[in-house]
């Protein structure tokens, strides 16, 4: 039976593991602003996608040996969601400073 005392710091990992995927879409959105072809657009997602389920992947791994249960994924989102509005307006700035150069 699972461990019911692990499933917080299993939690966290993951909340942790969603904040570093919502870090990545907000580089690779400096790098969308920045170049606007529709290739760059192309890879962006591409690269986004493959690193998303990387981490996933991996985080699920450390967490509990790649066990995937609801609340896992949910804490996974949580954190992405939750890196993305708090950060997304510095970013947002940050790439208005980088497309006037």
């Amino acid at each position: 039976m699972i461990d019911v005392f692990a499933q917080p710091y299993e939690a966290l990992l993951l909340f942790h593991g969603g904040a570093v995927a919502g870090l990545c879409y907000l580089l690779l959105r400096i790098v969308r602003t920045r170049f606007k072809s529709k290739i760059v657009l192309h890879l962006c997602d591409a690269v986004f996608v493959a690193v998303m389920f990387a981490l996933l992947a991996g985080y699920l791994y450390a967490a509990n040996y790649g066990s995937m249960r609801g609340f896992l994924l949910a804490a996974y989102f949580a954190g992405f969601i939750m890196f993305y509005l708090l950060f997304a307006p510095l970013f947002a700035r940050i790439s208005q400073k980088i497309c006037k150069i």
